[in-house]
């Protein structure tokens, strides 16, 4: 068998360095993909003496849910013919339903296609294929199958590697509204010697800097304001790795935590309903401790501030078992609340 290289060019499209939620609806993919033609035909003169094929091809994949998609695919294809010594060009076309296996990237097909090569003939096609996520938007595939031809009783092998681009709608994340500061009355100014509003008859705080604001007896004011933060980490499907670009999201937990000296806080795991319940417990333990280790080893948090629990799958976002709900579930979480206390200026 000679060895068959394919080069695929793509123009790659620039996306942002966070993760994306993508409600995907088609695919689109440019393949190349290498045939062997039944032993069978290579000594069968009616059949040329056909052996192997190299293809380059287009296909469009509808997606109907988390489990089931329609492809369409056509390609072109050089065959070695008279033993190697010649050339011949074919097509082929075709329609697959493919399979998607739950929680993996893993999945199966069948189809029908049309092959015209030295001969027209129709075929029935099986195979299993995996995905190579690259971003939310592209990923790499590869696929093996096997082609059994109805018209003649032969049988013929495939390998394919493509690329492919998702449509589809981005969901947006909801914007949170910033709280409108407290207006403070205005105090009415009287004469007096540190020009704080208070008369020095009545002022128990005398030399009050004049940038401030004090209250009824002359004394600084302070207002005390609750402050929170939220922390929410997604996960891969099976991993505990927090991904670099959350790693700034944990930042601002410990940025949080270095301003506000005595707030502590719990770091949650949280799992998708996928799997054995002991597992997705430990699993969930796996990801509040790695979320914790960054905090501890990265951005000096003092351990004894920190502690971690997984929740497994009790305290599920969605109960759905769609990919989106999956991959909802798959999470850590921490929120701090606190009061903080500052001199009220003028």
């Amino acid at each position: 068998m000679k060895a068959f290289k394919i080069t695929l060019l793509a123009a790659l499209i620039s996306s942002p360095l966070a993760a994306e939620n993508i409600d995907k609806t088609w695919e689109l993919g440019v393949f190349g993909d290498y045939i062997k033609s039944s032993t069978n035909k290579d000594a069968r003169t009616d059949w040329n003496q056909i052996e192997a094929g190299k293809s380059i091809g287009i296909d469009l994949q509808k997606i109907i849910n988390d489990y089931w998609d329609v492809r369409i695919e056509l390609a072109k294809t050089r065959y070695d013919v008279i033993n190697g010594n010649d050339k011949d060009y074919g097509t082929r076309a075709g329609i697959d339903a493919i399979y998607k296996l739950e929680d993996s990237d893993l999945y199966v097909f069948a189809g029908v296609k049309r092959f015209n090569n030295v001969k027209s003939y129709n075929a029935v096609n099986i195979g299993a294929g995996y995905n190579f996520q690259v971003s939310d938007r592209l990923s790499f595939y590869t696929e093996a199958a096997i082609y059994k031809d109805v018209d003649y009783g032969f049988i013929d092998q495939g390998v394919k590697l493509g690329l492919k681009y998702a449509f589809g709608d981005v969901e947006q994340a909801p914007v949170i509204a910033k709280p409108t500061p407290a207006v403070q009355p205005v105090v009415a100014k009287v004469l007096d010697s540190d020009n704080d509003g208070v008369a020095d008859s009545i002022d128990r705080c005398a030399n009050t800097p004049a940038t401030v604001k004090v209250d009824s007896k002359g004394c600084t004011l302070y207002s005390e304001h609750a402050v929170e933060i939220k922390l929410n980490i997604a996960f891969a499907n099976n991993s505990s790795i927090v991904q670099p670009a959350l790693v700034d999201d944990i930042r601002r937990l410990a940025d949080f935590m270095k301003e506000y000296t005595a707030t502590s806080v719990e770091i949650e795991g949280h799992s998708s309903a996928t799997g054995a319940d002991d597992y997705n417990l430990m699993l969930s333990q796996k990801r509040a401790d790695a979320v914790k280790s960054i905090l501890i080893n990265k951005f000096n948090i003092e351990a004894s501030r920190l502690t971690s629990k997984g929740y497994g799958e009790s305290q599920l976002l969605s109960t759905e078992t769609t990919r989106t709900a999956n991959q909802l579930n798959r999470r850590v979480v921490a929120k701090i609340a606190t009061s903080a206390k500052k001199i009220v200026t003028k």
